[in-house]
């Protein structure tokens, strides 16, 4: 192998060269040397400093490059590592923070580095020991004690007090970490801090108890994150109903597993707020126990009674006969537009009321009539319009 094929395999596939060489072959030294004057070929810098057998002065020429990924591959170089922790300029500096082969003394030099970003680079390294995570934990920018919180070697005593961080974003960062211990968290959810409490109600790890301490929370902000984040149960919804304002009555309704009981609770508690009872009318389970007084309380409310002739539940047989029998030509309509709307009491409630325009509505929808009293087949028959009069004819004929 010489330096022009050499130099082919790197123009061919420079990683799959240096994968080859690292795994399977030494390349001479002198070959190296050579190599070193073509510095200027895209993937030969890479591939010198991937050689464990490069000679050193051309390890020290590369150390000067600004190609991340060089600089990378110095670093995992344990004999050139050391004159990268001491290099004037900060790239080196920042590739050996990265570094995985960094000793204990060379980590907690960098841990004093003037640069930032280098401090915060060491404080994600998982290999840096104790006293180095202490020292960061301890640095007086927020950033780089925010950057030891993704070490997923980093000592629980540290993440402890990192939770007590007197920077806010340090200290709700904290509370975010996936791998937050139950004793920390169990501190922070009997402290009455909106912002810690806050950050806890997004965790999906809380246990019953935690989620039951945070219920009792004083903060509105909580108990609306716990409805968002929660499993919560059905004791918890109906403290939440009974102590929550508008925002948290909004939120719970926009759960599924409301029981007729909350629903009708939620209607109580909702009586003089509009927006209450118009996400309630709209709420997709909702029961006749709520339905029907929010029916009767909405008369002249068209959006609320609206939602209740379209509502997609199969519970609310008595709100739909109410409606039926006093709401309006037009809401009827709508309901006819609604399948569960052609229950046989409901079309003959629609239908006793004799209003011609409906009757068209139910002879377009082609809604059978056949099997109402012979009251409403009166109705129907006495209408001008065949079609209409058609609705009469009982199904067996």
């Amino acid at each position: 192998m010489n330096k022009e094929d050499l130099l082919q395999r790197i123009r061919a596939n420079a990683p799959a060269a240096i994968r080859f060489y690292q795994q399977n072959a030494n390349v001479e030294m002198g070959v190296l040397r050579e190599l070193g004057k073509e510095l200027e070929e895209p993937g030969v810098p890479l591939f010198l400093a991937s050689m464990p057998n490069t000679p050193s002065r051309l390890l020290e020429t590369l150390q000067d490059s600004q190609d991340p990924q060089v600089l990378q591959a110095l670093a995992a170089n344990p004999n050139c590592l050391p004159r990268m922790v001491h290099a004037a300029s900060p790239l080196p500096r920042l590739a050996a923070a990265a570094s995985r082969k960094l000793t204990p003394q060379q980590a907690l030099l960098l841990a004093q580095d003037p640069q930032v970003d280098v401090r915060a680079t060491l404080a994600r390294n998982p290999v840096i020991s104790s006293p180095v995570q202490l020292k960061l934990s301890q640095d007086c920018v927020p950033f780089v004690r925010a950057s030891l919180l993704e070490n997923r070697k980093l000592v629980e005593e540290f993440q402890v007090g990192l939770a007590d961080d007197i920077d806010t974003a340090v200290h709700l960062a904290a509370l975010l970490v996936p791998r937050l211990s139950p004793a920390c968290m169990e501190i922070w959810v009997k402290e009455r801090e909106e912002l810690a409490q806050l950050a806890l109600a997004r965790r999906k790890d809380l246990t019953p108890e935690m989620v039951s301490a945070l219920s009792h929370s004083p903060h509105p902000s909580v108990m609306l994150s716990l409805l968002e984040h929660q499993d919560i149960s059905p004791d918890k919804q109906e403290d939440f109903l009974r102590r929550g304002d508008t925002p948290i009555l909004l939120s719970l309704l926009k759960r599924r597993d409301l029981s007729p009981a909350l629903q009708a609770l939620a209607q109580e508690r909702g009586e003089a707020l509009p927006e209450v009872r118009r996400a309630l009318a709209a709420y997709p389970q909702l029961d006749d126990r709520a339905g029907l007084p929010l029916a009767k309380r909405g008369e002249g409310e068209e959006e609320i009674l609206e939602s209740l002739a379209m509502n997609p539940s199969p519970r609310l047989s008595q709100t739909r006969l109410h409606l039926a029998e006093t709401a309006s030509p037009y809401l009827c309509k709508l309901m006819l537009a609604n399948p569960l709307c052609h229950e046989k009491n409901i079309l003959e409630a629609m239908i006793l009321r004799g209003d011609s325009v409906l009757l068209c509505h139910l002879a377009y929808r082609g809604i059978s009539c056949g099997t109402l009293s012979p009251e409403a087949r009166e109705i129907l028959k006495q209408s001008p319009l065949p079609s209409v009069q058609a609705l009469a004819t009982p199904l067996s004929s």
